[in-house]
């Protein structure tokens, strides 16, 4: 439960890191994106172990790319996306 929400904060801290300094290359976002968030059975463990820590995660990628500071796919977005509402719909017991 605690290392989702650490895995949160870490992506946060790099997102502001993003804001302030403007030096967080792209592949950081990347790499990240693909290892909780592609990785199917990654993601459904972050989903299980603490749903609201993983819809902040989820937010924060769209986040930096609705910035600019990471620069994805659309279909990545659309992943993202869809995930959202999937996870919303799983806190809010629908």
């Amino acid at each position: 439960d605690e290392g989702v929400r650490e895995l949160q904060k870490r992506l946060r801290n790099t997102m502001g890191w993003s804001a302030t300094a403007g030096e967080v290359d792209n592949f950081v976002f990347e790499d990240a994106n693909g290892v909780f968030i592609e990785d199917e059975e990654m993601q459904q463990r972050l989903l299980d172990t603490n749903p609201n820590a993983f819809r902040d995660m989820v937010t924060t990628f769209l986040e930096a790319n609705g910035r600019g500071y990471w620069e994805t796919s659309e279909e990545n977005i659309e992943r993202l996306q869809e995930l959202y509402a999937e996870v919303e719909d799983r806190i809010e017991g629908i």
